[in-house]
């Protein structure tokens, strides 16, 4: 998939096409704050979004929606990064194990900073399905942690995975659940759709950026047992 640490870095065009797409990404995610920030025709079109969202009745929507939004609060996801980081290390990828746990940390880091900074008040509280929380609501924490965590573990699937159809599959389910928590959130009335778009843009733009490094270190590498 990438070439290996040891081959010549400038030989290889799919470091400058993950830079570019990176950018992309990044810019789109600051694009898209300033828009809800400064853009009250754009606000009230995403708040409408949302409120098509939050009006979707199935009878065993709610359940579902709480239940994935579950699997994206701090403690569950936490133990799933450790465990899997975990799991890759002792089975000899250990590249790969340290840059899933700095992803997922270091970005939900950043993106607990980044609601300071934005500061975008979350729906009102009679919208609420479940408890709203204190913290500003852009961009997503919930979504932005599913989504470098679930996506990194995609990539290592696509990347470690010799079976292209299992890989495919595994990709899949991994993106289907990154999905799940994030539009949850919207559903449940906690977030906005735009909370969930930056966070994937931004979860996109680290995954990107997490990309980068393997190409350049080689995220494949093992030491001791494969």
């Amino acid at each position: 998939m990438f070439r290996s640490g040891h081959d010549s870095w400038q030989r290889d065009p799919m470091p400058g096409m993950l830079v570019i797409i990176a950018g992309v990404l990044l810019g789109g995610f600051v694009a898209l704050g300033l828009a809800l920030v400064f853009a009250p025709a754009f606000v009230r079109f995403d708040m409408s979004v949302s409120e098509a969202i939050r009006g979707i009745s199935w009878p065993w929507l709610d359940p579902v929606a709480r239940f994935a939004t579950w699997v994206g609060d701090f403690w569950p996801m936490a133990t799933l990064t450790t465990l899997t980081g975990l799991g890759l290390w002792l089975r000899g990828h250990r590249t790969s194990a340290t840059t899933l746990v700095f992803t997922v940390a270091l970005g939900s880091l950043l993106g607990a900073g980044l609601k300071l900074l934005f500061g975008r008040v979350r729906p009102a509280l009679e919208v609420a399905r479940i408890a709203l929380p204190e913290s500003y609501s852009f961009p997503s924490g919930h979504a932005l942690s599913s989504v470098l965590f679930f996506g990194s573990v995609a990539f290592l699937i696509m990347l470690h995975v010799k079976n292209l159809k299992r890989a495919t599959a595994g990709a899949a389910v991994c993106l289907l659940a990154a999905f799940s928590i994030a539009i949850a959130r919207v559903y449940l009335g906690v977030h906005y759709f735009g909370d969930i778009v930056g966070s994937w843009l931004l979860g996109f733009g680290l995954l990107t950026v997490m990309m980068l490094v393997s190409a350049r270190w080689g995220a494949s590498g093992t030491t001791g047992t494969t």
